[in-house]
């Protein structure tokens, strides 16, 4: 049986709530959250900069069209602030923990830049880590939900400040990176062919740009992993989309220039599928359907509904 998997930065959804009803002004971007999310149907669903309230959630599935899909939610007692991560999910999958290694995204103590001072690194929202069960069969697969440290800077600052900001934003983001990786590494060491998927919204794209050029890494390949240890590198779920045709497709937001006001924006593939390399061979119990990943479709619907394009991809249960 195949299933997808999806993940969907859904843009500061707490504030589509009032007193746990949709605000009046906001209901067109509510269906249209709702009509994206039917359109790919997915069976585990993860959401970044999700309502913290459990009651916005109940009344967005019960109140939409995602009524038919019977989601239940898996949302974690950790505190990640009033944009959360958490999952819908559907039959014939159930969760078996939620955030159970909690503890290894504390605050740890790290020298990111190489120049022997040593930093306190922090999550802005730690990882949210849930092992869902196939029903029919008892497998288990372990998604690890991120988002990121972003590298935009948003306040207004001369053109010093805006290169010191934009260079400590690009630490950041290389110190989470690691973090996850460690524990993605961890995780293989134990078991060879775990099956795990790291999804969500990493805040950058493959390659570097000219800040993470002074870093020396960017966070897309640190969570993929080291070319000399090809046994634990992660496979990219969307990446056939940039081989053929559509190579300009490969990108799932799109934003202003931070310098220069005009009217053209800026598109950004920010928002990634990671699958682990056990599930790429076939030598794991749930295997990734090959080049199943997508990006949902970029039609009106999908724009009203947020600044991000949900990111998907299939996985076989044996």
């Amino acid at each position: 049986m195949n299933y997808k998997i999806m993940s969907y930065n859904i843009e500061r959804m707490r504030e589509l709530f009032k007193k746990n009803l949709v605000r009046e002004d906001c209901k067109e971007r509510l269906d249209s959250i709702a009509s994206t999310i039917l359109n790919s149907s997915p069976h585990i669903l993860g959401i970044v900069e999700g309502s913290d309230r459990q009651a916005d959630h109940d009344f967005f599935l019960n109140n939409t069209v995602l009524k038919e899909l019977d989601y239940k939610i898996a949302k974690s007692d950790e505190t990640r602030g009033k944009q959360d991560l958490l999952f819908y999910y559907r039959d014939p999958f159930e969760v078996v923990s939620i955030d159970e290694n909690i503890d290894f995204y504390q605050r740890w103590i790290e020298d990111i830049d190489g120049d022997t001072i040593d930093e306190v690194m922090q999550f802005e929202r730690k990882p949210m880590e849930v092992i869902f069960v196939e029903k029919r069969t008892g497998r288990q697969i372990l998604v690890i939900l991120i988002s990121f440290k972003s590298k935009g800077v948003f306040s207004v600052n001369d053109i010093h400040s805006y290169e010191h900001i934009a260079l400590a934003n690009r630490k950041k983001l290389h110190g989470q990176s690691k973090k996850v990786r460690e524990r993605m590494d961890e995780l293989l060491k134990e078991n060879p062919d775990r099956e795990i998927i790291v999804m969500g919204d990493l805040n950058d794209e493959p390659g570097m740009d000219y800040f993470q050029k002074q870093v020396g890494a960017s966070a897309v390949e640190t969570i993929i992993g080291n070319i000399y240890s090809p046994e634990l590198i992660f496979h990219c779920a969307l990446l056939h989309i940039g081989n053929g045709k559509n190579k300009y497709d490969l990108w799932t937001t799109v934003y202003p220039d931070p310098i220069v006001a005009n009217l053209k924006k800026h598109k950004a593939w920010l928002d990634h599928i990671f699958i682990s390399p056990g599930m790429i061979k076939g030598t794991s119990k749930i295997k990734y359907v090959k080049d199943s990943g997508f990006i949902a479709p970029k039609n009106k619907i999908s724009q009203i509904a947020s600044d991000h394009y949900p990111v998907g991809c299939e996985i076989s249960v044996e």
